[in-house]
């Protein structure tokens, strides 16, 4: 989205102001104009206080005090967004997450398995669009792309033909699952278990294999039924 064309005539919340909307945090990697007219926009639009914060490597949720992070995912790598949403899950008073300009939805479906994410903005929605969005999940509801409901859904409801019985798998398999469940990368897994990423895939393999599925979302959902 071009904040800069469309929030260039927007007017910010003067410090005076008092706000009553809920408290948000804008957690993007780059603090510029963009990102200072379009908090400025949520400011003006929900009657709040919307801080930029910038996401640098060294970045700590600790401290960072908001009802709401808008979670700017440009740039953002698959694994790096599940390390930071566990360390914000992780926190004593974590908040809720809204995850903006996601270009494949359907590669993060498994943000779906977080509590705290309430929803999802694919790359390129309409300012305006966007701002209808926050404004129902601010109401308390959720937002996620349908196509990316659709999919999970499917995954968690349709008929099981997974075997029954864990009895099969290797006492490495069943940790290498029960790591899963926690939305473990291949890497997180290979340094929990002092292995490399290669034995994991080979232990995953195997895996899938025995119970019947084709993905880590089938194999968590069998896991949490199973073991």
């Amino acid at each position: 989205m071009n904040l800069h064309k469309d929030y260039a005539r927007l007017k910010v919340v003067s410090p005076e102001k008092v706000c009553k909307g809920p408290a948000v945090a804008f957690l993007t990697s780059s603090v510029n104009l963009q990102s200072s007219i379009f908090a400025g926009h949520i400011e003006e639009e929900f009657n709040t206080r919307c801080s930029i914060v910038q996401r640098t490597p060294s970045f700590s949720i600790d401290g960072l005090k908001a009802d709401y992070v808008l979670l700017d995912c440009v740039g953002l790598l698959k694994s790096d967004l599940d390390h930071l949403l566990r360390d914000i899950h992780a926190s004593i008073n974590p908040p809720s997450i809204i995850l903006l300009n996601v270009d494949d939805p359907n590669e993060v479906d498994f943000v779906l398995h977080w509590e705290r994410v309430l929803g999802l903005m694919p790359a390129r929605s309409e300012p305006s669009v966007i701002m209808e969005r926050l404004g129902r999940i601010f109401s308390g509801e959720y937002w996620f792309p349908r196509e990316v409901l659709h999919n999970f859904l499917r995954q968690h409801r349709r008929p099981k033909r997974w075997m029954s019985s864990s009895s099969n798998l290797t006492q490495r398999e069943r940790q290498i699952l029960e790591l899963i469940c926690e939305c473990r990368t291949n890497a997180d897994i290979a340094e929990v278990l002092c292995v490399s990423e290669h034995t994991v895939k080979s232990h995953l393999y195997k895996v899938y294999k025995k119970i019947g599925c084709k993905n880590r979302l089938e194999a968590s959902s069998w896991a949490s039924q199973n073991l």
